[in-house]
Formats: C-alpha cells, structure tokens, sequence
C-alpha cells in the first residue's frame, strides 16, 4: 500500500543501487568486447526507449525493484524476464549507437535497412505496423515482428541479437539470408565506427518522461487496484498521517514546514516518550519513528509553523497509539 500510493518522483529509486545494475553493467561489457566505445545515459522513466537522436536511454521505473515488477505484473498482467530486459537494453543500445554516429545519413545504411525520406519523421503515426510473418529479411527475437516497424527499430533489433552469442544468432538465423546480410552488416559498421568519438554529444538533461518528473501514484501508473492491498494492509499508516499534515506539490509555502522535518527536530523527545508511555524498546521506537518520517517525507506532508507544537502532540499521540498497539498484539492495524 505504501509503494502503490507514492507518487513515482518520491520512491527515492537510484538506477545504480536496482535491479538494473547487473544487467546494464553485461550490456556494457559486451558493447566494450565488440569493440563499441558508446557509453549511453541510462536513467529511470516510464517506459523503455531511446531519446530520439540522442545516447540517453529510459528504462521504466518499475524494472528497478522487485516489488514494482510484481505490482506491474499483477497490474498489468505481463512482467519482463531477466532475458527480456538484457535484449531490450541492447535494442535501445543499438538505438544509441546509431544516433550518436547519425548511421541514417550514410548510403548504405539507408540501402541496407530500406530507409526512405526523412529517418524520424517516418514512423508511422500509431504503435500498429502491419508484419510480413513469413519475410526472411529481418530478425524477430520475440516473435513480434518489431524489426518491421521501422528502418530504425529494424536496425535497433538487428544490433540487439548481434550483441549477444554469435553462435546463437548464427545459428538462428543461417537460412535466412536478408536477416543474415544485415547481421552482417552490423559487423562492419562496427568495425568503422565502433572505435570513433561521438558525432553526436548528447545532453543527459534531454529526457523523454524521468521518474523525478511523474507524479502520479505508482498505482495511478500500473492501474493497479487498491482494494485489495488494503484489506491486508498490515502497517499502513498513510491516511493516519494525512489527518495530521497536507500534502503540497513543490517547495513549502510560507509559515509550513515538511512534517518529517518537524518530526526529526524532536525525534529523541518522541522516542523517549514512547519507550516511558508505551512500553516499548528503543529500537522498536526508533523503527516506528522512520516508518513516520520516511511516510511523511514520501507523502510531502506540510504542516503550519503556526500550531506546530500542537500537530507534534499529535504526532506522539498517534506514535503512542501505535507503539502500545504493537506492544499488545504484535502489529498496529486495528481490530475490526
């Protein structure tokens, strides 16, 4: 319930300390194995893709933790597996490649992916292309034909199954000969531009969706509905904390004060409170104060400077209920 009802700018996700780690560092090693000295801007976002014309490459949010894959599967009912991610992130690598180097502005590049008039303005208008399933000329990693919608994902799919095991592609793909000449190709352009400065220096600033940018709900985003979490909501004290600060969008108004700000100002005091009151550990105390804190600072709760002591007595007041709660039955949902 806490994940599904943060906004996605405020669950604090590091591309570097996720899941993605691992894959995005194999995607590195084999572009440095082939002999590729692009290094994209990988970064966080709402779904997958490649900056038009740029190296900045977005992987959606929800690939970074566990939790979110699952929300995302169970939302959405499809999930990436750890192979689907390693291809994508080379399809998108491949993106990369091309546009750092502006490979489209190069005859036989144009030639060998059948690019005609203008190489981003011709996608067609709508996600729907229309495959030719039996074609021997293109690669098809998945089954979906994606290297026909475009000159461009045509290229981005080809470099994909090229970075991973020859011997795998090679064997996929030895009776299909169009398929194979492109695979072949990618191997000589490569060998002339893999080694090559950029043409193209990217702003990493020059993002499609960033997930510091969304501020829907990672329920609103995964339409994943709530009903059912919370009826086995366990430690979910979001509304509690609501009735005691205001969300606001942005920096604090005037005369208000984040609420876990106000909280961490009087942390010891509360804390100590809580283990004369409410019979319970510090360290008990101290996890329920972070539950408090962390929730507070993910909700952007405000409260006025004016009154502030007041909303403090509320704060230990609802603390206090909590902590003896847990202290009688071990958790701090009510009965009922």
């Amino acid at each position: 319930m806490e994940v599904l009802t943060t906004p996605v700018h405020r669950l604090g996700l590091d591309i570097r300390r996720s899941l993605l780690r691992q894959p995005i560092d194999r995607v590195m090693a084999q572009l440095r194995r082939s002999g590729v000295r692009l290094r994209p801007n990988f970064y966080l976002g709402e779904e997958w893709g490649c900056v038009a014309g740029t190296t900045n490459i977005e992987i959606p949010f929800y690939e970074a933790d566990e939790i979110l894959k699952e929300l995302n599967r169970e939302g959405r009912g499809w999930f990436d597996d750890p192979r689907t991610v390693d291809h994508l992130l080379r399809h998108e690598t491949g993106h990369a490649f091309c546009y750092t180097h502006r490979l489209y502005t190069y005859t036989d590049f144009r030639k060998a992916f059948g690019v005609k008039g203008k190489f981003f303005d011709t996608y067609p208008s709508t996600d729907r292309y229309k495959p030719r399933p039996w074609s021997h000329d293109f690669v098809n990693p998945h089954g979906d034909h994606y290297a026909q919608k475009h000159p461009d994902e045509d290229f981005a799919e080809t470099f994909g199954v090229w970075l991973g095991p020859q011997s795998v592609w090679k064997r996929a793909y030895k009776n299909k000969k169009g398929a194979m000449a492109k695979l072949a190709f990618i191997s000589d352009i490569v060998r002339q531009f893999g080694d090559k400065p950029p043409a193209v220096t990217s702003d990493p600033k020059e993002l499609d969706t960033p997930a510091e940018a969304i501020r829907q709900t990672v329920s609103e985003v995964l339409e994943v509905p709530l009903t059912r979490y919370r009826r086995r909501a366990t430690g979910y004290i979001d509304p509690l904390l609501r009735r005691i600060g205001r969300y606001r969008q942005g920096p604090p108004a005037p005369g208000t004060v984040l609420l876990a700000d106000a909280v961490v100002s009087q942390r010891q005091l509360i804390e100590d409170a809580l283990v004369k009151n409410a019979r319970v550990t510090h360290a008990q105390a101290e996890a329920l104060l972070e539950k408090i804190v962390g929730r507070s600072r993910s909700l952007q709760l405000y409260v006025p400077l004016q009154g502030l002591e007041r909303k403090l007595l509320e704060v230990m007041a609802l603390a206090s209920t909590l902590a003896t709660r847990f202290a009688m039955t071990g958790g701090i949902k009510p009965r009922g």
